[in-house]
């Protein structure tokens, strides 16, 4: 689910958040774990890097409606673009 970098199952600001914290927060930062387990999550606009842009495309998608992210969005799915991240767990999907 492209957005949901802290794997609740939904989007929204604590998404941004999180991909703050991954970036920035400190070591004990518990997004930190979290996004490194599903990284194409935390990718929320699909250039195939996690960067302060992501947390800017998820707070425009949920503020000023600037259109749904890149698949996969909304529902739980792989992530067809060639790039370098991956995801080993995603707890929001079986």
């Amino acid at each position: 689910k492209r957005g949901d970098t802290n794997a609740d199952g939904r989007l929204n600001i604590a998404d941004a958040i999180c991909a703050l914290g991954y970036l920035f927060g400190g070591p004990a930062d518990p997004c930190k774990t979290g996004v490194r387990n599903c990284m194409d999550s935390a990718d929320a606009n699909d250039d195939g890097k996690v960067d302060v842009a992501d947390a800017i495309k998820i707070l425009g998608h949920l503020f000023t409606q600037t259109g749904p992210l890149p698949p996969p969005f909304e529902t739980c799915g792989i992530d067809e673009t060639d790039d370098a991240l991956g995801c080993d767990i995603f707890a929001a999907c079986p």
